[in-house]
């Protein structure tokens, strides 16, 4: 057997993110290649005069690997389809490891989750392997020198407990499969930033009885051009009125706009008007890339969609998850009925303490103002400012919150393996976290996004075969898992306690 070890080093489709974070990644790739020469393997980077960029040339660069093993090492957020379907044309029996960054700054490992669920969804088994402090050796070359010799690498894993079902479970989960079926979901552009989070219309079909319609982002944008300026103005206007802080200014390549909060109101009443025309239910939409590169973000606009309290509003929430990501959109549906129709969280797994057992749900925006204080009564704590210029170009604020409603947290999460839908859900607790813990958390991790910190119920890093796990209020374990069984598909549980032993 050869023992060279080919490292694949995949990153983004901007060349300003590329050039920011690939010294970075050089003096990582260092400490990864000590570890295999040290173990007495011979590193082979495929890629080692910068990111591979884009599918075809992450398909050529894999095309090149010998090795008899492979390492895809993603040092910041990585499109995920630079690291499937090149993975795909290499050699099926080569032992592949997803090595993934967790600093703050440049999350490789929400890359690696997301590359992870593309993996799944295609049946590619992978292993993964986070690391945060790539100088402190001891931290990760055990597991990795384990994957050099062995061909796979797993975390200790504590056994997950066991979560009864009752009859009043079924009955609710009976329920809300009925009140699914005949329901109509609206995608609004391609896959968001390659990736693979998308439920075919035959699925949709086969296992919730939902119709699927597709939609252009330019339908969208044309739309909303449309809205009368002060329609968009008296929205801006309800937000401020109902406690939204937003954080005005006259620059638009530094701060938010007016101009820019107006455009997104626009946006607002555009995908209303598209739900009212085509009887949508819920919807997703792409806003990265595409979107972005000309507009301000959808975020602001999605967030306040998720939110009961909103402009015109009815009284109820209309679910729309953010990057046009069908699994979170079902989930954070399935979610809102099961709770009688109460928000439901979108969110990002970007950081976590392994030794505080502390998670940060970290996304760009589509939190609703509700869960700040899990109120619909007011937006107050939340605010929105104008998203990094590094990745949006025409700006648009975010909907950001802390959350500071303590207590239980169920997350759930649509995914595939091997071209089967599963259901895998957990719970925890959430960590209120005081101002100085919330600037001191944030100063590396994009504090103008809408930040929740959880203390879960089980190491969900391990197992989950996505970046983005939606939340709800209130423990719901049980209802999912019954609702899992009523729609006939798998269930997985990755609790090892329950949220009162946390």
């Amino acid at each position: 057997m050869s023992k060279v070890v080919d490292i694949y080093i995949p990153l983004d489709a901007r060349p300003v993110c590329n050039e920011t974070i690939w010294p970075v990644a050089q003096e990582q790739l260092k400490h990864i290649c000590g570890i295999i020469t040290e173990a007495g393997w011979e590193p082979n980077v495929l890629n080692p005069d910068g990111f591979v960029a884009s599918v075809a040339e992450g398909i050529r660069t894999v095309g090149t690997s010998k090795g008899s093993r492979l390492i895809t090492f993603m040092a910041g957020w990585t499109y995920p389809d630079f690291v499937v379907s090149p993975l795909w044309q290499a050699d099926p029996d080569t032992p592949k490891l997803l090595l993934g960054s967790t600093i703050p700054d440049y999350p490789g490992a929400v890359g690696l989750l997301a590359a992870a669920g593309g993996c799944s969804h295609v049946g590619m088994n992978v292993s993964r392997l986070f690391v945060e402090e790539f100088d402190k050796l001891d931290t990760y070359a055990d597991a990795l020198k384990t994957f050099l010799e062995t061909g796979s690498f797993e975390y200790a894993a504590e056994p997950t407990i066991d979560i009864a079902v009752s009859d009043e479970n079924r009955q609710k989960a009976k329920a809300v499969v009925e009140q699914l079926k005949g329901q109509v979901y609206g995608g609004v552009g391609p896959r968001s930033m390659e990736m693979w989070n998308k439920i075919s219309e035959a699925d949709f079909l086969k296992y919730f009885g939902i119709a699927r319609l597709g939609f252009d982002g330019l339908r969208l944008a044309k739309m909303a051009e449309k809205i009368d300026d002060n329609k968009a103005k008296k929205a801006m206007q309800f937000l401020l009125d109902n406690g939204m802080e937003l954080k005005l200014g006259d620059d638009p390549s530094k701060v938010l706009t007016e101009e820019m909060v107006v455009f997104q109101m626009k946006v607002y009443y555009a995908i209303l008007a598209l739900k009212e025309q085509f009887g949508l239910d819920f919807m997703g939409v792409q806003d990265q890339l595409d979107w972005i590169e000309h507009y301000p973000a959808t975020d602001l606009t999605l967030g306040v969609l998720n939110n009961k309290l909103r402009p015109d509003g009815d009284g109820e929430s209309f679910v729309t998850a953010t990057e046009v990501d069908d699994g979170a959109a079902i989930t954070m549906q399935v979610l809102k009925l099961l709770t009688g129709g109460e928000p439901a969280g979108f969110n990002d797994l970007r950081y976590w303490s392994s030794d505080e057992n502390l998670y940060w749900f970290v996304n760009s925006g589509a939190l609703a103002p509700y869960f700040a204080q899990g109120s619909n009564d007011s937006l107050e704590g939340s605010w929105s400012e104008r998203q990094t210029p590094m990745y949006f170009k025409a700006g648009g604020g975010t909907c950001s919150v802390v959350v500071k409603k303590p207590g239980v947290v169920t997350w759930a999460r649509f995914s595939y393996r091997d071209h089967q839908l599963y259901l895998c859900a957990g719970r925890g607790v959430t960590d209120v976290p005081t101002e100085e813990q919330w600037l001191a958390r944030t100063e590396r991790c994009s504090r103008d996004w809408p930040q929740w910190y959880l203390k879960l119920c089980g190491k969900v890093e391990q197992k989950i075969n996505s970046n983005h796990p939606m939340t709800a209020f209130g423990d719901h374990l049980a209802d999912l898992k019954a609702l899992a069984e009523e729609l006939g598909i798998p269930f997985e549980c990755y609790d090892h306690c329950e949220p009162a032993d946390l």
